[in-house]
């Protein structure tokens, strides 16, 4: 890689909230757990797409959450300013998250197209998938066998199953073979 590319960042989980002695919380993806605890080195990804690249100088675990303090000033302070920041890591170390692989995809129930996976993100208990749809709402379903029987596999479509409950609670519904929202 040349000195002025830029490395290839692959997302492994999230930045939480700061505590008042200044430890970051942070959420990272299972799959990458093993990869994360053998590093110091990561990369913070703002939603203003600002990167920092920090070192970890120390780390803690507490009630199964872990806590972080970093060398550099300033990521507290930034943070504040973000709804959102992804906690990264090079790839160069790394084996691609599979679950990436569903990004662009058709989301598909019922045989009704509800529109294309444009985001994923660690909740910290699953991988959720943001899909588009055609009106100004997303819809949010956790990648779990229940919704997504085939998660994982090199498929053209995402095909779920069991969304009726979870589309209602989002204003979502099917009528006539075709994605319907209900404006609240």
């Amino acid at each position: 890689m040349s000195k002025s590319a830029a490395p290839h960042l692959i997302g492994i989980g999230r930045l939480g909230g700061t505590d008042e002695e200044g430890w970051h919380h942070v959420m990272v993806k299972p799959s990458f757990r093993d990869e994360f605890d053998l590093t110091d080195d990561l990369y913070l990804i703002f939603n203003s797409d600002r990167v920092f690249y920090v070192t970890i100088c120390d780390r803690k675990t507490c009630d199964k959450k872990i806590w972080l303090k970093f060398r550099e000033d300033g990521v507290a302070e930034e943070r504040k300013k973000h709804k959102e920041v992804i906690l990264a890591l090079e790839d160069s170390d790394l084996e691609a998250d599979e679950s990436l692989d569903v990004l662009g995809r058709d989301a598909v129930y019922q045989g009704v197209l509800l529109g294309n996976v444009v985001d994923i993100f660690y909740n910290g208990a699953q991988d959720v998938l943001v899909i588009a749809t055609a009106f100004d709402e997303d819809f949010m379903v956790p990648a779990v066998e229940h919704f997504l029987p085939e998660y994982g596999e090199v498929l053209d479509a995402l095909v779920f199953e069991n969304l009726d409950e979870l589309l209602a609670v989002s204003g979502f519904y099917i009528k006539a073979g075709a994605l319907e929202y209900r404006e609240a």
